[in-house]
């Protein structure tokens, strides 16, 4: 099987999962949000900020040095595992006898059984990587596809479940442990890897010259997302840090989903064509190219019915998440274009760099964020994760440019000519239909599914009568995913 169809492959099993997996989440946060307090969803950000950053060093980047080396051993493998597995027990432990003194510092005691509990997180994640790392690898995505939306499904039902039950927050760590546990024990059976008493440390010393970048970039990551969480817990009151947790998840949702699909897909194909300059390139842009084509209209989209998705998913109460969405919603095609600068920049080994870049968008992050908060709520913290997303996308497209020394039009203006385009006619369409939609007294639900299949069949009828609308990038792909669109207007 050539590349190509490796990638066509996994593209279909990886857009499987993100569509059962968008539709679950987007259920399971709209049924929570109605079931758990804003207090709940606090402290278990709070709680996964902790755990998030313990898994960042038991993961190791092992999982992502194992894909990116072009030629593994066993004893690799080995040393991957075990690495991975004495820092994640060391970790654990650590999370475990300090939960007392975190719950304390930030007035709520529950964090300390919280933090004990999901904590086990660490050790799970640990296994999780490395089987994960081999199976992409090996471009085994129907495989990682089905286990993950399986996990999800189990995973998100139990935690529905506790809430009718009235466990508070307990149901969301109970889902999200049920996740881990499943997904880990299940990709573990399928990677099996037999544990050697010996450890490799010469093995395990040469993936951790990539695998720690890997930290490093995680690290940043980590302080952009969870990170972010702890800064404002000591700004917000646990009511307010809900509402932002959910809030800054809703607008993640997209572009995460979108982003770590290409990711997922495009590292292993672009590590295994990482000498061959031009094709790399041509790689890196048509992914952009897909990228904004998709999210740029999804975005306008998105930001115009911004209150019907905050009273379908939350309610009535949650009504000041509308304008902190809204602008959040604004940067979601830049945060998904700089994942596929990520794919190149690592398939490259080039991390250290990436480090660096990473680096410096956590501190404008943390910076406008805190000051945007302080002064003006939850609306000046969304307008700080948006001027520094904007400024960590810019920075990416500088070090892609020097790394393929080509012209910024190709790095920047050609990948979202067609997403500009799309972008114009979902905004088009959703003014004139909303407008005659509006004269009747639908409720939230019935007016956003009624507008949404009205632009998206609207698109779709204007892409088939003439498929040159959609793009170069969506034209291509769509011819690669369904061949038979060749013998129509393709």
């Amino acid at each position: 099987m050539t590349l190509t169809q490796r990638i066509k492959n996994a593209g279909l099993w990886q857009t499987l999962q993100i569509i059962v997996q968008a539709t679950v989440q987007f259920g399971y946060v709209a049924i929570m949000a109605r079931l758990l307090t804003k207090a709940d969803f606090g402290l278990m950000a709070l709680a996964s900020g902790f755990i998030g950053f313990g898994t960042i060093f038991s993961e190791g980047g092992m999982g992502a040095s194992l894909i990116q080396r072009q030629n593994i051993t066993q004893k690799h493998i080995n040393a991957a595992l075990q690495g991975s597995l004495i820092i994640g027990f060391v970790i654990f432990i650590i999370l475990f006898f300090s939960a007392h003194y975190i719950a304390k510092f930030f007035g709520q005691p529950p964090l300390e059984s919280i933090i004990k509990i999901v904590g086990l997180n660490v050790i799970l994640g640990s296994v999780n990587s490395i089987s994960i790392g081999l199976l992409q690898k090996n471009f085994k995505f129907k495989l990682t596809s089905n286990i993950t939306i399986l996990a999800t499904i189990i995973g998100y039902a139990l935690g529905v479940l506790l809430a009718f039950l009235n466990f508070g927050v307990w149901s969301l760590v109970a889902a999200t442990m049920t996740i881990s546990f499943l997904s880990s024990v299940t990709m573990f059976y399928f990677a099996p890897i037999k544990l050697s008493m010996k450890f490799h440390f010469k093995e395990w010393k040469e993936l951790i010259s990539f695998g720690f970048g890997i930290i490093l970039l995680k690290i940043n990551n980590y302080l952009s997302d969870q990170g972010l969480n702890l800064v404002l817990g000591k700004i917000f009151s646990p009511a307010q840090l809900g509402v932002f947790e959910r809030t800054y998840t809703v607008k993640t949702i997209p572009s995460s989903y979108i982003g770590n699909v290409l990711d997922t897909i495009m590292f292993p194909a672009m590590s295994e064509i990482q000498d061959e300059h031009e094709r790399l390139f041509h790689t890196y842009q048509y992914s952009l190219g897909i990228v904004n084509s998709i999210l740029m209209p999804v975005a306008v989209f998105l930001i115009f019915f911004s209150k019907e998705i905050v009273l379908i998913l939350f309610g009535n109460k949650w009504l000041e998440a509308i304008l902190p969405l809204q602008i959040m919603f604004v940067v979601l095609p830049f945060s998904s274009s700089g994942r596929m600068a990520d794919s190149v920049i690592r398939a490259k080994g080039l991390i250290y760099k990436n480090v660096i870049r990473k680096f410096l968008y956590v501190i404008v992050l943390f910076i406008a964020v805190s000051f945007g908060a302080y002064y003006n709520g939850l609306i000046g913290a969304a307008i700080g994760v948006t001027f520094s997303h904007l400024f960590n996308y810019l920075i990416t497209l500088v070090l892609v440019k020097k790394i393929f020394n080509k012209k910024a039009s190709e790095i920047f203006f050609l990948p979202i000519l067609s997403g500009l385009r799309l972008s114009v006619l979902v905004l088009f369409f959703a003014l004139l239909f909303s407008f005659f939609l509006r004269q009747f007294a639908f409720n939230a639900i019935i007016f956003f599914v009624v507008n949404t299949l009205i632009i998206g069949l609207t698109i779709c009828f204007i892409g088939w009568k003439k498929p040159t609308i959609l793009g170069v990038y969506l034209h291509d792909l769509l011819v690669i995913l369904f061949p038979k669109l060749k013998k129509r207007n393709f």
